[in-house]
């Protein structure tokens, strides 16, 4: 007989319709599996037939093949075990055929029949309600994650008996429901420090409200114990909370990655990624064997902050560039091309010299030439792209008295700052400054005649290029939504140039020498 069960691999972050289809006939008692099956799969045939045998299914002696289609796609993982084993009862005549139609099944095998999770369940059901299936058979650590799509139906199931009287109608299940007042609940970060238990560093806390507010990349330098660290992980306090939609895209991310909890099945807040220095290329861009999401990947909607940036490998940093300028990263492996969203703000944090005390020669204890290799780590590149660098202070023994402003009310007028952002580009393709390029560039920061000779000077002064320029533009243009204008003048222009300014006091010091400085 002949059976035919709907599962689904993955493809990068997409999953595609897998059909496994068994034949039982008369022969000799064989089990033959085919359709590019990586290693994993191969196995699944003792997995399903000691996990049958042990949940109380004895097969006959039949010759039997399992087909895996379409069958030029590589399929990986172990979550084809349990559709296997569906389709092999069907092709026995052990569950009604009928019964299968319109019905997704995912789920690893353990020996004694339990069924373990699997990773990427809502890219699954995603792309499942897309194809027309309305229910899906998961395992119960997945039903939660792929219960947040609405308009199907997701049975969660511990064991092989249990699905196997589902099918029987022996055993009803009921479907897993999404609660999404945890995702209301545990929305906004209240882990990590709060803005205002950093005393002093008003102007690095005022360039890490703009860089949040539009989106902007930033790079802070400052002497060791400047707060640089403490400054980027307070950071997740003042980003707003994430629509539903990102919500979605976030879960679906770190269901591939196979990074949820198993409590809360969903991402309901903004990543805040912080890779060490000694990170690889692959672990950074996503990627390997088998292709999973990257720390930049998985920073989309949040933050990548690279703290120690010159201490990186410089062809890892040099990996930021594309997904720095295009919002997305692009692997190549063995004939396939997988994109990974990253739309992420890049927060990096640094010494200005080994030392870390340079431009205070009274305390550096480097060689110029040792701080002009140190800073050469960089390129200009990924400078270029860095749309503001400031500067964190020294602060001179413990401060007391009243502190600053704290993490909610900064956030306050960032989500009002987004929120006058997405208004404007409604009906556009962007949501943030940061996005502007082209056309939009010039239609959303126009500029007035006094306004573009200033713009015209700052750039001749300080020496930045076409692409630098233009990102001067867009955090001028936060800074304009900060302050609740519809223009651009010279005061935001102003602003935005000075964050340039720093980064030319060390790498592009606008014609003077390094014994100037």
């Amino acid at each position: 007989m002949y059976s035919r069960v709907y599962s689904a691999g993955l493809n990068g972050l997409e999953a595609q319709v897998i059909q496994v289809e068994a034949d039982v006939s008369n022969g000799l008692p064989v089990f033959h599996m085919v359709g590019v099956l990586a290693s994993a799969v191969r196995e699944a045939k003792e997995r399903v037939r000691i996990s049958l045998q042990n949940s109380g299914f004895r097969l006959p002696a039949k010759r039997i093949t399992v087909n895996l289609s379409p069958a030029d796609l590589r399929k990986e993982g172990s979550g084809f075990d349990l559709p296997i084993a569906i389709s092999l009862l069907a092709a026995f005549g052990m569950i009604p055929q009928q019964k299968l139609q319109k019905t997704l099944i995912a789920g690893e095998l353990g020996l004694n029949g339990e069924i373990d999770g699997v990773h990427g369940a809502l890219a699954m059901a995603i792309m499942g309600k897309k194809e027309g299936f309305r229910t899906f058979i998961l395992p119960c650590e997945n039903a939660g994650e792929a219960s947040l799509v609405e308009g199907i139906q997701v049975f969660g199931v511990s064991s092989l008996s249990e699905v196997i009287g589902y099918f029987k109608e022996e055993c009803p299940l009921q479907p897993a429901k999404a609660d999404k007042r945890l995702y209301e609940d545990s929305g906004l970060c209240k882990d990590g420090p709060d803005f205002s238990e950093i005393y002093g560093q008003e102007r690095a806390k005022r360039a890490l409200e703009t860089a949040v507010g539009g989106g902007h990349n930033i790079l802070m330098i400052g002497a060791p114990g400047t707060a640089k660290t403490m400054l980027a992980r307070s950071i997740p306090g003042i980003m707003p909370q994430l629509s539903y939609e990102e919500m979605l895209e976030l879960t679906k991310i770190y269901s591939v990655a196979g990074l949820l909890d198993g409590e809360v099945p969903f991402i309901s807040r903004r990543p805040f990624r912080a890779p060490h220095h000694t990170v690889t290329a692959t672990a950074l861009a996503g990627g390997g064997r088998n292709p999973v999401p990257g720390e930049i990947t998985l920073a989309h909607h949040g933050v990548l902050f690279l703290d120690e940036l010159p201490e990186f490998s410089r062809n890892t940093l040099e990996i930021l560039r594309q997904p720095m300028e295009e919002g997305k990263i692009c692997i190549s492996r063995l004939g396939k091309s997988y994109e990974y969203p990253a739309a992420m703000i890049v927060i990096g944090a640094m010494n200005p010299c080994k030392c870390g005390y340079f431009p205070d020669m009274g305390r550096c204890r480097c060689t110029l030439g040792q701080i002009q290799n140190y800073l050469s780590r960089l390129s200009e590149p990924l400078l270029d792209r860095m749309d503001i660098c400031v500067n964190t202070e020294r602060q001179n023994g413990v401060k007391k008295g009243r502190r600053g402003e704290t993490s909610g009310q900064i956030r306050e007028r960032i989500v009002k700052t987004r929120e006058i952002q997405r208004e404007r580009y409604r009906g556009t393709k962007i949501s943030q400054n940061s996005e502007l390029s082209g056309h939009l560039l010039e239609k959303y920061c126009f500029l007035g005649a006094s306004e573009q000779q200033l713009f015209e000077e700052l750039v001749e002064s300080t020496g930045v290029s076409m692409r630098g320029a233009q990102r001067m533009l867009r955090v001028a243009r936060t800074v304009a939504d900060m302050q609740e204008s519809d223009r651009i003048g010279e005061g935001h222009l102003l602003e935005a140039s000075a964050y340039k300014v720093v980064s030319n006091q060390y790498w592009g010091s606008g014609g003077r020498s390094w014994e100037e400085m």
